[in-house]
């Protein structure tokens, strides 16, 4: 750590509407936001941004952890980063069959989806699936890079 770090800790929290899913310190989080991956170090500069389908890690000393999340938002502010996700989840909690089974049931779903292009509702209803198809195969991604089996 510089010395200008010194003293100066950065926080990171993870959080679902089910529970908070990470809270502690960190000393880099990396996160998939609309711009790209970014990390974050203590005294970094303000942003909000939303986050994409994919993992966060999070460092803290000889630490890792490692989060397959959903799209959400991502805000840094006066060194707290905040990780707000529909869904987020350890390699080793993620059940990988069943992840699998969600890719397969949004594909079936957008392949039954028909209905003028132009349709606000058909647009809406295509977007949310293609949604859940992104974090179910994030999911599956995640365990299978960082998970143990």
């Amino acid at each position: 750590m510089s010395e200008q770090q010194e003293g100066r800790q950065l926080f990171c929290r993870v959080i679902t509407p089910e529970e908070v899913v990470y809270d502690g310190e960190a000393d880099l989080v990396v996160v998939r936001i609309a711009d790209g991956d970014i990390g974050v170090m203590v005294d970094h500069a303000p942003v909000a941004s939303t986050v994409e389908p994919r993992e966060v890690r999070i460092y803290e000393n000889d630490d890792k952890y490692v989060f397959a999340t959903s799209d959400g938002f991502f805000k840094v502010s006066e060194n707290l980063v905040q990780i707000l996700v529909e869904e987020a989840a350890a390699p080793d909690e993620i059940d990988v069959d069943e992840a699998e089974s969600r890719v397969e049931e949004a594909e079936n779903e957008l392949s039954e989806l028909s209905g003028d292009e132009e349709d606000e509702d058909v647009k809406r209803k295509r977007d949310e699936i293609e949604r859940r198809r992104r974090t179910a195969e994030n999911l599956v991604w995640v365990a299978r890079k960082y998970g143990e089996g």
